[in-house]
């Protein structure tokens, strides 16, 4: 029995001599190595599933997601191994919004140890799909023709709506559609996309087309009119209006060409000076212009009315101081009462007729009508001042009418 036992640990002794001889002989011939594999590329499972819960993986980088892997092995094992052995990826099956840690998963060739690899998780930031509508903003390249107007745009329709990851649409600031108008001298329609930018003015894609935009940009003639006053009432009596203006006394305006072609002057509403005694300047509104657009006029035209007392101032005149008019040549023309004094009335504003001189005023008869002998003519006075009435004292006055020697001689 004792034979027997020593044989089996013989034995045991000889497998446990041989196993580690050919461990020594390995390790001596085929030594243990260490291998590093960078970038190797990191796939994402369920991704798909992932949009399809109206989510999105944000991550700039998610197309080029890579993994460093350490490996042992023996130098043997190591032949022909490149990055294409290994496979690695993340699984983004049930994640909600939000940033996550993604565990990355490396798998490699048997018989190799994958003893380390880094990164060993990816931080997924995700983001739930999302919309907003967003009014259109109207922009324009070019300007319209000279002397045309360009009035607010019609956008069909005037908003739309932008989809996208949270963030993005959240950033969103202007949805912009532009329109060339370039020397456009009549209403432009065109059919435009719409470009979405935040507030850096920096354009921003989103997930969905945007629809296009149809735009109407009316674009109208313009022309200056002239502002006509609208005076109503008398001033208080002894007192006169003598002078009516409207500041600016003409406007630029703009319309459809053939409500334009209509207008030359536009009236103000009416200012009543019952009873004034003294200037007065109203702010005044334009009528009729609805269906205008009235352009560089910030306030209301004003009206000034200029109120003054009516005043009236005798002038004397002697009557040789008549002027003749009209005297047929060789005719002569006297006054028999050269010194008879004629009393000239002048009424008016008090701003002229105090101003007034005699050196202002005409006294004239007209003699084209007399003949030989005595004649009655009439008197008229006039002057170059605005005054309201000029009366003479006497009418008429009596001329002596007789013809030159020197022609009665060529008659004869």
């Amino acid at each position: 029995m004792k034979i027997k036992n020593d044989k089996i640990l013989i034995q045991i002794t000889c497998l446990v001599v041989s196993v580690i001889l050919w461990m020594f002989i390995m390790v001596e011939t085929n030594p243990p190595f260490e291998q590093y594999y960078n970038s190797i590329p990191v796939t994402i499972k369920n991704l798909s599933a992932l949009e399809n819960s109206n989510l999105v993986l944000m991550n700039s980088d998610k197309d080029h997601f890579t993994v460093n892997v350490k490996v042992e092995g023996t130098s043997d094992q190591f032949t022909n191994i490149t990055n294409s052995d290994f496979s690695a990826y993340i699984d983004l099956l049930g994640f909600s919004e939000g940033i996550t840690n993604a565990k990355i998963e490396v798998s490699g060739p048997s018989g190799l140890e994958i003893t380390n690899f880094y990164p060993s998780q990816i931080a997924c930031n995700i983001e739930s799909i999302i919309s907003k509508v967003m009014d259109v903003d109207v922009q324009y390249e070019g300007s319209q023709a000279e002397d045309y107007y360009r009035l607010l745009p019609i956008s069909k329709p005037s908003s739309v709506k932008i989809t996208g990851p949270r963030s993005v649409v959240n950033s969103a600031t202007m949805a912009v559609a532009t329109v060339n108008i370039e020397g456009a001298a009549d209403n432009v329609t065109k059919t435009v996309p719409v470009r979405v930018y935040d507030g850096t003015d920096t354009e921003i894609f989103m997930s969905a087309p945007i629809d296009n935009v149809e735009v109407t940009v009316p674009i109208y003639p313009t022309k200056y009119v002239k502002l006509v006053p609208n005076i109503a009432g008398t001033p208080e009596e002894g007192y006169q209006l003598t002078d009516v203006t409207v500041k600016p006394d003409k406007i630029k305006i703009a319309a459809r060409k053939d409500i334009l072609d209509t207008i030359n002057e536009l009236e103000v509403s009416e200012l009543d000076i019952t009873g004034a005694f003294n200037n007065i300047l109203s702010s005044r509104e334009i009528l009729d212009a609805e269906s205008l657009i009235i352009l560089d006029l910030n306030t209301n035209p004003v009206v000034s009315a200029v109120i003054e007392k009516t005043v009236e101032k005798d002038f004397v005149f002697e009557a040789s101081e008549i002027q003749f008019n009209n005297l047929a040549e060789g005719i002569n023309a006297d006054i028999p009462d050269s010194e008879h004094e004629i009393t000239v009335n002048v009424v008016g504003p008090v701003s002229v007729v105090n101003q007034l001189k005699k050196n202002d005023l005409t006294l004239a008869a007209d003699l084209s009508t007399v003949v030989p002998g005595t004649n009655n003519v009439n008197l008229e006075c006039t002057t170059g001042k605005t005054v309201n009435t000029i009366s003479i004292s006497q009418g008429q006055i009596s001329i002596e009418v007789t013809e030159s020697p020197t022609s009665t001689t060529a008659e004869e």
